[in-house]
């Protein structure tokens, strides 16, 4: 097993184990993204995994002089192409983007250097990806949420390949399939652009919500503080009072009030 093969670890596992981790610790312009037609190999629908079969887009990323040049789409898969992904593929492919200049790869790295589970790797992406943009915002992983940041403002300049939608929605299906179901229609058209869309930690259902909790008479509750915050609902002659620090930690209230179905989001 080579060096770079080691140092790689599993970005799938590392994406799964990342998931159950955070289920633990729960305590710019418009438009869509990677416009242009798909590539034929990837799979169109979020359920099926990308394939680590070799394709022609991974063939002509891997040869950027022949007659079709270099290929950003195809380099995308060269990047990151499924389970059985193959690791030196992902170094060879960041260090085609550098050479190429090829900004379109800057969200991508962006996005996968979260789940990277060695210094090494971490520390390759950063120096591409401030060879890309001229930018810098350290060497370990904590530069995620600034690379985030920074990229939310410069996303004109910054567009992925085309074909990126479908790549993201295989890519997330490795968390949940269902993330793959939600991002899937966006490869017909969205309303947002999709590099802006990032996991948040926690799988579908990994904080319960609230649904139709009992309720008491204000006067009979012993549990909240003259200054604790509540969300005041008032429908159809009906008031409901939600403590924060109850909803706090679900995040979400599925109720009926005054005869209407309401969702409360915190």
């Amino acid at each position: 097993m080579s060096r770079r093969l080691r140092h790689f670890g599993a970005l799938v596992a590392g994406v799964i184990a990342a998931a159950a981790v955070a289920c633990s610790l729960t305590g710019e312009p418009a438009g869509p993204a990677g416009e242009g037609a798909p590539p034929a190999s990837p799979p169109q629908t979020a359920t099926a995994a990308l394939t680590p079969a070799e394709t022609p887009e991974r063939t002509a990323a891997r040869a950027p002089t022949t007659a079709t040049g270099y290929d950003s789409t195809g380099n995308m898969y060269l990047l990151y192409s499924g389970r059985d992904h193959i690791p030196d593929d992902t170094h060879q492919a960041i260090s085609l983007a550098v050479a190429n200049n090829d900004k379109s790869m800057v969200p991508l790295l962006i996005e996968m250097f979260r789940f990277f589970g060695n210094r090494e790797l971490v520390i390759e992406t950063n120096k591409a990806l401030a060879a890309l943009t001229g930018q810098e915002f350290g060497q370990d992983l904590d530069a995620w949420n600034k690379w985030m940041e920074w990229l939310g403002r410069n996303a004109d300049e910054y567009r992925p390949p085309a074909g990126y939608v479908q790549w993201k929605s295989a890519f997330m299906s490795l968390i949940d399939a269902r993330f793959g179901e939600f991002l899937a229609p966006a490869a017909q058209g969205s309303r947002i652009n999709v590099v802006e869309l990032a996991w948040g930690g926690v799988r579908p259902d990994g904080i319960p919500d609230l649904q139709n909790p009992p309720v008491v008479p204000a006067g009979a509750q012993d549990y909240l503080r003259p200054s604790d915050r509540v969300f005041g609902v008032s429908i159809n002659g009906e008031h409901r009072a939600y403590p924060l620090r109850i909803v706090n930690a679900h995040e979400m209230v599925n109720d009926v009030v005054g005869g209407e179905p309401i969702a409360l989001a915190y």
